[in-house]
């Protein structure tokens, strides 16, 4: 009976991973995503809303020059092993592609009352805007690793993929310097909202939660 009872709970358990894990996912990316956004922000860019519901860009900025939108940038965050992927029919449009974002500000500029996506809309056109993928992902036990990657178009539909710059792993726990200090309060703010959004449901206790922002990272285990 002993042996019954472990083996239920193990299957138990192996379910409850299984379950649970796709909502731990969208927390650790929706962090990540919210975290590119201090990190433009911080640096000067104007953020506007690039996504329809749960669809779109994820993140969308500008800087104007004389109260005209002189510069565009296109971003999209990825956390971890996650890649771009394909939309459209047959799933042939990548996304980040010339195509992808021309089809997405389409969308937006019909959807928003803001004539900024107009304007916006006309720069993807005529390829004068900036496209980057913000990518984030866990090192070791405590520490995060931002790097950026310039997508350069090579024609409407193709592009390439180039490191642009790469930061040197923040350790959560002891950030070294005031950018550092920076990056993971943001990053702890965004998990924290992102918990609240997406695991209300579970009930967590303030020590679970203090628990969950110690790693650098949620999984399965740090229940």
């Amino acid at each position: 009976m002993k042996n019954v009872l472990i083996a239920l709970f193990v299957l138990f358990n192996i379910s409850y991973a299984k379950s649970l894990q796709p909502l731990l996912n969208i927390v650790n990316g929706a962090s990540a995503e919210c975290v590119m956004h201090y990190f433009y922000t911080s640096a000067g860019w104007t953020q506007v809303e690039g996504e329809i519901g749960r669809n779109g860009i994820d993140g969308l900025y500008y800087k104007e020059k004389d109260g005209v939108i002189r510069e565009l940038l296109v971003a999209e965050s990825k956390w971890n092993k996650s890649k771009l992927g394909f939309s459209g029919k047959n799933k042939t449009v990548q996304q980040m592609s010339q195509e992808w974002v021309i089809r997405t500000m389409e969308k937006l500029a019909a959807k928003m009352d803001s004539k900024v996506y107009d304007t916006m809309k006309r720069l993807v056109e005529h390829d004068q805007y900036r496209a980057r993928l913000f990518h984030m992902k866990p090192v070791g036990d405590s520490s995060i690793q931002i790097t950026v990657y310039k997508i350069k178009n090579r024609g409407y539909k193709a592009f390439d993929t180039i490191r642009d710059s790469q930061l040197s792993p923040i350790d959560i726990n002891a950030p070294k310097t005031a950018f550092e200090t920076k990056i993971v309060q943001s990053y702890n703010r965004c998990r924290r909202e992102n918990i609240n959004k997406y695991l209300a449901d579970l009930g967590l206790s303030s020590e679970q939660m203090e628990r969950l922002l110690r790693d650098n990272y949620l999984q399965v285990g740090d229940f």
